[in-house]
């Protein structure tokens, strides 16, 4: 992918992040802004028909590398040691139950929409021949289990 093609989908990005900031801050919402910018972004992309193939090998250059997101937050724990050491109980308890929470929240949230749009996605022409073994809607990928 061309350098200045990725520079432009990161400037998208950051647009969108920015605006959402602004948007935030000056009208005093209780969200955070790249939350807003993210809605936005997702507003373009509806608009357009999904994201161009530069903003996609973007996203997938920037998920990639998204460990090194992590080391702010060790260096954190690093640097309040004590307070973890204190509260790390608690700490560690809002953080495994808040994980599970959003999992179960965007499971049902997915199935909720799966049911009321009620469509299957396109097939690739890229997947692989042979049933899909998440497809709940048909015995195909069932062989092996009870029906």
């Amino acid at each position: 992918m061309p350098e200045f093609a990725m520079v432009g989908a990161l400037a998208t990005l950051v647009v969108c992040q920015l605006i959402g900031e602004i948007v935030v801050h000056g009208l005093h919402l209780p969200v955070p802004g790249p939350v807003l910018g993210l809605l936005l972004l997702v507003g373009w992309f509806a608009l357009r028909g999904g994201p161009s193939k530069e903003m996609a090998g973007t996203a997938d250059g920037i998920l990639s590398n998204l460990s090194l997101l992590f080391v702010p937050a060790a260096v954190g724990i690093v640097q309040h040691g004590q307070r973890f050491m204190t509260q790390g109980t608690a700490i560690v308890l809002a953080l495994f139950g808040s994980s599970v929470l959003t999992i179960a929240v965007t499971a049902y949230a997915f199935l909720w929409a799966d049911r009321r749009f009620g469509g299957k996605a396109p097939a690739s022409t890229t997947e692989s021949a042979g049933p899909d073994p998440f497809d709940t809607d048909t015995d195909v990928g069932n062989a092996g289990g009870k029906a």
